[in-house]
């Protein structure tokens, strides 16, 4: 958006201009463009591959909760490489997310997210909670670059209702 002055002499004089807002593992374009009272002129045009990046990971709150079932959610940015993600879930708060604590779904692999620069949704059917219990969870994604952790997130699975059962009411005899 603004030149650079190079002088007026007619020695080579190097110049260089940052960016920024670059996308990850894109091939992007350029040339040097010199311009001065006689005209303008171009240099060759040359093209650089940004590398990709660690995935970014978000927990999103479970659904499809049964006493003893919920489908855990999140999504990732697999930053320009191939990236697969998973959860982590247990009944005590690890605090921060790691890939250590309770429970692995699935116990192995996971879901594969591709290799875009946009974020790509995954779930995951989790079996054999305990009704009434609060769990927290955390998804996971992991590329060439790194393994990224989103938040932890809490739910409780609901409780089956308590049913009571009493004798019906004596009937009462008629009066006369």
């Amino acid at each position: 958006t603004s030149d650079t002055s190079l002088g007026s002499g007619t020695a080579d004089v190097p110049f260089s201009r940052g960016i920024t807002g670059l996308t990850p593992a894109t091939t992007y374009y350029f040339c040097a463009i010199g311009r001065n009272t006689y005209g303008t002129a171009f240099g060759t045009v040359l093209s650089f591959t940004t590398p990709a990046a660690a995935p970014v990971v978000s927990t999103s709150s479970a659904t499809l909760l049964t006493g003893t079932t919920a489908q855990l959610n999140g999504a990732a940015n697999p930053g320009g490489d191939a990236t697969t993600g998973w959860f982590r879930y247990a009944t005590a708060s690890p605090g921060t997310c790691n890939d250590s604590f309770g429970t692995r779904a699935p116990a192995s692999g996971g879901s594969s997210l591709g290799s875009g620069t946009t974020s790509v949704a995954f779930n995951q059917a989790i079996t054999g909670l305990t009704p009434a219990t609060t769990y927290y969870v955390c998804a996971i994604a992991s590329n060439a670059v790194a393994t990224s952790y989103g938040s932890v997130v809490s739910f409780t699975t609901p409780s089956a209702p308590t049913v009571t059962t009493v004798a019906p009411p004596r009937p009462r005899r008629p009066r006369g």
